[in-house]
């Protein structure tokens, strides 16, 4: 561009200077012409002129006329204007180059800061946007790791809680199945005992009563009815011990233990005196057995049977 301008300045000022020349060329070349009558004083003067050197007889040698004087006076200065008017013409002209081709420049060079500006001003926008989707990406970025963190966390979480309530569930399945069959055991136990116990009394009370309920007279199971009634008492008190678990905290303390028998042999109204402990697992025992023999017939006595209980091991 800076070139171009050059180019084009040089070329105004060649084209000026020739037409400059042309102008004087013409003004050389053209033919003196007879000023008009109208309009133009012609100054009459007379021109004295020194005497021609040579012979005193002799006559002046190219003397010009007033006339021819005044005309290249007059063509002389007309040129002379002319060629200031086309110099002050031609100065103008480049001196209105010399504006116009500043002009341009400064135009050029403001262009040129307003391009640098815009392009400035599109590198900072588009670091700006980069800096931006950057920034995004991380967050964004930083985001999905914190959520896939926090939901692994919660997964695992709730996998760990799941795990133990699923122990939890089946320890409490075990320990209640294990209840259960405990429970089971000891009723079958408890059951068992019971049979054996009901068994025991049978027996006990064929030995007491034998194939009647006694001998009339006191013949048999002693003489009269207190021997019946301890004999009786004496057998209640050995299927008792029979069944009753001690332990050695126990052993040696005396309790008396009172009870009521129904003629079908149930217990009821049982209850103890001594220790707490031993009458405690002394009347557990009587409840586990629950019935007894039945008493004889003939001894109302029998429905009411004391009897003293001392552990020993």
């Amino acid at each position: 561009m800076k070139f171009s301008t050059f180019v084009a300045f040089i070329c105004a000022l060649v084209v000026h200077l020739l037409l400059l020349l042309l102008l004087v060329v013409n003004v050389s070349l053209d033919k003196p012409q007879r000023p008009q009558d109208a309009g133009v004083k012609i100054m009459h003067a007379t021109v004295i002129t020194p005497p021609a050197k040579g012979k005193e007889t002799g006559s002046a040698q190219n003397i010009k006329k007033p006339q021819e004087t005044v005309k290249k006076n007059t063509d002389d200065s007309k040129r002379k204007a002319q060629e200031e008017a086309l110099k002050k013409r031609v100065e103008a002209q480049k001196k209105a180059e010399e504006q116009r081709v500043l002009a341009l420049k400064k135009k050029q060079e403001e262009q040129k800061k307003l391009e640098e500006k815009k392009r400035k001003e599109a590198e900072a926008k588009a670091k700006a946007e980069a800096e931006a989707k950057a920034k995004a990406e991380a967050e964004a970025k930083a985001k999905a790791e914190a959520e896939a963190k926090a939901k692994a966390k919660a997964e695992a979480e709730a996998k760990k809680k799941a795990q133990e309530e699923k122990e939890r569930l089946e320890k409490e399945a075990k320990e209640k199945a294990e209840a259960e069959a405990k429970r089971l055991e000891q009723e079958a136990m408890e059951a068992q005992k019971k049979l054996e116990a009901q068994q025991e009394a049978a027996l006990l009370e064929q030995e007491l009563l034998g194939t009647a309920d006694g001998v009339e007279g006191g013949e048999g199971l002693g003489s009269g009815a207190d021997g019946i009634v301890a004999e009786y008492g004496a057998k209640v008190q050995t299927l008792v011990e029979q069944n009753w678990r001690i332990d050695p905290s126990m052993n040696g303390k005396k309790v008396v233990v009172t009870l009521e028998v129904d003629a079908q042999g149930l217990i009821s109204n049982e209850k103890c005196q001594g220790d707490k402990a031993v009458c405690d697992s002394a009347l557990a025992t009587l409840r586990l057995i629950g019935m007894l023999p039945m008493p004889p017939k003939d001894c109302p006595d029998c429905n009411n049977i004391v009897i003293t209980m001392t552990p020993k091991l």
